[in-house]
């Protein structure tokens, strides 16, 4: 049954968003993979970007959703009130790893917070690992190796604080595989709304390593590469 909530910042009739839905947080990412669709259109721009079109033959809707949990939180919880069922996050993430280049994919086995914040105003125990939809996890792992992709598959750790590096990471960083900031909320609302949800993302730093991050037009080259994989495993 879908939210009871009435969209303000998506502001769209319920059934203009697809089921299959790709978000990323980054605007001109969600721009530059619409390219892929056949006969996109710009549903909303006030806020969050969302275009939608097809995909060999199916119906796809792209939306940016922010930066960190709360804004996240808001684009989920409307595109899920306007028809999303299916939802792959297509974003970026830190490397915690010596092995992880520059384009490495991650598709998170689970992802968690400190606890508290957006995701503690949802659940009590706020600090668990949230898991996303088995079943698209694996079809993603199946596309990245079809497509001769670079890939790690394990935790990461969802931070609220971009220039600032949580204890936790330091402490299980042998046990994690990348650090974000969406992922366990997206997860977590998954869960409670009973909708699917799963993660690609794109190695474009590393911790490890003091190099700057990857350019603007790098970073929508290497999208457009993830991109195939996650509209392939949406239509699979």
């Amino acid at each position: 049954m879908a939210s009871e909530i009435v969209p303000i910042h998506i502001q769209l009739k319920k059934g203009a968003v697809s089921k299959r839905v790709i978000v990323a947080g980054d605007p001109s990412r969600i721009e530059a993979i619409s390219k892929f669709l056949d006969n996109p259109k710009i549903l909303n721009k006030y806020r969050y970007l969302v275009y939608t079109g097809q995909y060999k033959g199916k119906e796809i809707t792209l939306a940016s959703h922010g930066i960190g949990a709360p804004s996240i939180a808001i684009a989920i919880e409307e595109l899920y009130a306007l028809g999303g069922e299916m939802f792959i996050r297509l974003g970026t993430c830190g490397g915690v790893q010596k092995d992880q280049k520059y384009g490495s994919l991650i598709i998170p086995s689970s992802a968690f917070s400190s606890g508290g914040g957006t995701i503690g105003a949802y659940v009590k125990d706020s600090k668990e690992a949230f898991e996303p939809d088995h079943d698209i996890s694996n079809k993603l792992i199946e596309t990245a190796k079809k497509n001769g992709k670079n890939y790690f598959v394990g935790p990461v750790f969802s931070s609220d604080a971009f220039y600032k590096e949580n204890e936790e990471v330091s402490k299980k960083r042998d046990k994690i595989v990348g650090v974000e900031m969406e992922c366990a909320t997206l997860f977590m609302l998954g869960k409670l709304k009973k909708f699917k949800t799963a993660s690609l993302l794109m190695v474009v730093d590393n911790q490890l390593e003091n190099v700057p991050f990857l350019s603007i037009d790098e970073m929508h080259r290497l999208a457009e590469e993830a991109a195939i994989i996650v509209l392939d495993t949406l239509v699979a």
